[in-house]
């Protein structure tokens, strides 16, 4: 089941309340809202960005249970959710009982070359390769800027 109070209930949520299965929404540029929801807590949050874009901080359970997965990232919730220090993020809702589909295979390196590891959304951590640690995204958290330009390379020229 998937509750949503929208966008004006709360504008700030400390970090210690956010939980896996939280949906959330930020101002994606002056037009679009775009929306995600927590997938996991890896050391950081890790979220998963929908491939759903409103011209409206407004969404539905229907939109949230179609909507595809444009990306997997992690997010510096504090920042964003907490301190409010950039963009605008809020917390919109929450899917109870949410456990991340088809993510076994999200991996994010982390440690340095003489320990080089991987850790998944399922909190699976191995030692790996050095080679396999360069190729794979780092387990450090983005910011604002960084997730609108993930989500821009993503999505392509217009």
């Amino acid at each position: 089941m998937i509750k949503i109070w929208g966008w004006e209930k709360k504008p700030r949520t400390m970090l210690r309340f956010l939980k896996i299965g939280d949906i959330f929404c930020f101002k994606y540029d002056d037009h679009t809202y775009r929306f995600g929801r927590i997938m996991a807590r890896v050391i950081f949050h890790i979220v998963e960005i929908l491939d759903y874009a409103s011209d409206q901080p407004v969404i539905t359970e229907e939109d949230v249970l179609s909507a595809g997965r444009l990306l997997v990232t992690l997010l510096d919730t504090y920042s964003l959710f907490d301190r409010k220090s950039e963009g605008e993020w809020r917390i919109i809702g929450h899917q109870e009982d949410y456990a991340p589909e088809n993510a076994e295979d999200v991996w994010f390196s982390w440690g340095d070359r003489s320990a080089c590891r991987k850790s998944n959304v399922l909190d699976q951590t191995v030692f790996i390769s050095e080679e396999e640690w360069k190729a794979l995204p780092p387990l450090s958290p983005g910011g604002d800027y960084d997730v609108k330009r993930e989500i821009a390379d993503k999505l392509g020229p217009v």
